[in-house]
């Protein structure tokens, strides 16, 4: 196990023990897409101790919460199975969901609450991104890992590929922490109506399982498959 350090990437961390991303997410530290990042650099970007944040990731160690499904070790078939099923099943429930909900913010608290119309347009791009590139991401880019996980080449194309699908989740990244911005934090206490609230609240909740989605192929699965090149 990788002893924590301020010079060690924050995605590292999490590769290393899973269970770190609970604490991560709740400092707010980027594991997923800036997860290249030393841990020292992450903390001063957002104005957190670092020393302290070393010493809750330390303690961690001792903690009594399940352990968290290892997929660094795990076949890669295994781990593409676990993100069509999990993370992009999630979407395929939730977007649509969430789609609604914000519709009928807009709706009825346009006039008092400005944002609400922003949020919108900022989700439904979100959505939009996010439907065509897990579309890619099944039809087109896993059958080829399958290839890879029977033997087959790496070549310059699907390198091609999986680039872009890194780009895309910057981008979705981007988006998420404008959705951020706009409500203060995913504060459900500025929700106007109880909509509003659970449309708040299931923006923090689709940002918790996006970055699980975008750190399991950035950090683990995008280059297990590479290294086999």
């Amino acid at each position: 196990m990788t002893a924590v350090s301020t010079s060690s990437t924050v995605a590292e961390l999490v590769v290393d023990r899973p269970s770190r991303a609970r604490i991560l997410e709740h400092l707010g530290l980027d594991y997923c897409c800036g997860g290249k990042r030393p841990l020292g650099e992450a903390c001063e970007a957002r104005g957190l101790d670092a020393e302290t944040v070393v010493a809750l990731l330390n303690a961690d160690l001792g903690s009594d919460a399940p352990a968290a499904l290892d997929w660094a070790r795990a076949p890669l078939g295994d781990l593409r199975e676990h993100i069509v099923e999990e993370h992009h099943g999630y979407l395929r429930r939730e977007l649509p969901r969430l789609s609604t909900l914000w519709e009928k913010v807009e709706r009825s608290h346009g006039a008092e609450s400005p944002a609400a119309h922003d949020v919108r347009l900022a989700f439904e791009q979100l959505r939009a991104d996010l439907e065509s590139h897990t579309a890619e991401e099944e039809h087109v880019v896993f059958p080829r890992l399958r290839e890879v996980e029977d033997g087959g080449p790496v070549d310059e194309e699907l390198v091609n590929d999986l680039e872009t699908l890194v780009w895309e989740h910057a981008s979705a990244g981007e988006l998420l922490e404008r959705l951020r911005e706009l409500t203060g934090g995913f504060d459900a206490s500025r929700g106007l109506c109880n909509t509003h609230r659970a449309a708040i609240d299931g923006l923090s909740e689709l940002q918790r399982d996006l970055h699980e989605h975008i750190h399991e192929e950035n950090n683990i699965l995008f280059p297990r498959v590479l290294a086999r090149a």
